[in-house]
């Protein structure tokens, strides 16, 4: 058994040995308590529940298999989906993280889920929990089946700009600083992450190009990191047009920063609030730009696979289920067509 060794502070520490890592390199866990007895009492019990663990991981607690998964997937997973993932382990699911995997049973699980959504959780934050809860569970106790039954999805109702309040948007901005990331988000169908992470050298000036190879999101510490983009159909090259070529090129001249647009992502929301406050526009998400981009080219019948490609969806049913919206304009439009064709019936 580890040894308690007293400290200057008069407290005792005790280094628990833990294994190897996956490089090979010795991991310990330090313990200090008040006595010498606690410390290698509670030594002792780490090294125990280690045992256990070795021999099968359905020993470890809820909350220990989550860390582990956050760690075993930090160098793969987008540092976005790994800070969704610590906030989960954090803030979710408080009654099950003490339990082991083992204990779990699916009337627990249930009762867990149902805490949360009494607490106010959306369907779709809770989906995120069992997304990631299922996932744990899929490495560690793969023989158990503790799907719990969640709430219906909300149907949100979208909101996006008509054409000609794209238009008073587009002149309300000309010139100012929040004109070139709006302009990429409801003209090219660019996400705030690859619209920030943008940076000069993505900007082809002679072919009137840009190319989305990467994107700029939170990480784990909350702190604003580089990564690539979201799914391999996100990697794409735009043509731009003239008109935002011309905005690129004048702020590239007095450009100081490798970036396109300086603007934290944060902000974006909070700028474009005011924009159309003042304005007397409809007040929406920055991302709902990208919807409103996505409405524009199925009003304008763009095939899906180009509208695909240009907006970087990785599949046709996430851009017609999530981002393609009827604009009132056109179905106006359509509702007087097949009114018009049955008028004509009853007439003859």
């Amino acid at each position: 058994m580890a040894k308690a060794h007293k400290l200057p502070s008069g407290a005792y520490r005790v280094q628990v040995y833990m294994g190897k890592d996956t490089d090979g390199k010795k991991q310990y866990r330090s313990i200090t308590r008040a006595s010498k007895q606690q410390a290698e009492f509670d030594a002792l019990q780490l090294q125990l529940h280690h045992k256990e663990v070795s021999r099968d991981s359905g020993n470890l607690t809820l909350g220990e298999a989550m860390e582990r998964y956050i760690k075993s997937k930090n160098s793969i997973l987008s540092p976005s989906t790994i800070r969704g993932y610590a906030s989960i382990r954090k803030n979710s699911l408080s009654a099950l993280m003490g339990l082991k995997l083992n204990a779990l049973t699916l009337p627990i699980v249930q009762q867990a889920f149902n805490a949360e959504a009494k607490a106010g959780h959306s369907p779709k934050t809770l989906r995120n929990i069992h997304g990631f809860f299922t996932a744990v569970l899929r490495v560690y106790r793969p023989d158990a089946n503790l799907s719990a039954t969640l709430p219906p999805p909300e149907k949100n109702e979208q909101h996006i700009l008509e054409p000609e309040q794209i238009g008073a948007l587009l002149k309300a901005v000309d010139g100012q600083e929040m004109e070139i990331p709006i302009l990429l988000a409801v003209w090219l169908s660019m996400r705030s992450s690859e619209i920030t992470g943008l940076t000069w050298d993505c900007v082809d000036f002679e072919k009137s190009a840009i190319t989305v190879k990467q994107a700029r999101v939170r990480n784990a510490d909350n702190e604003w990191v580089m990564k690539c983009t979201k799914t391999t159909a996100s990697t794409r090259t735009l043509d731009a047009p003239a008109y935002i070529m011309e905005r690129l090129a004048k702020a590239k001249a007095s450009a100081a920063e490798e970036q396109v647009v300086t603007i934290p992502g944060n902000c974006l929301y909070q700028r474009l609030k005011t924009i159309l406050r003042r304005n007397g526009l409809p007040s929406i998400r920055f991302h709902d730009l990208r919807h409103t981009a996505a409405s524009v080219m199925l009003m304008l019948n763009v095939p899906d696979k180009y509208a695909q490609a240009r907006g970087g969806w990785a599949s046709n049913r996430t851009m017609r289920s999530v981002y393609q919206h009827t604009i009132d304009a056109k179905q106006k439009a359509v509702d007087a067509t097949i009114n018009q064709f049955y008028n004509a019936l009853i007439e003859n």
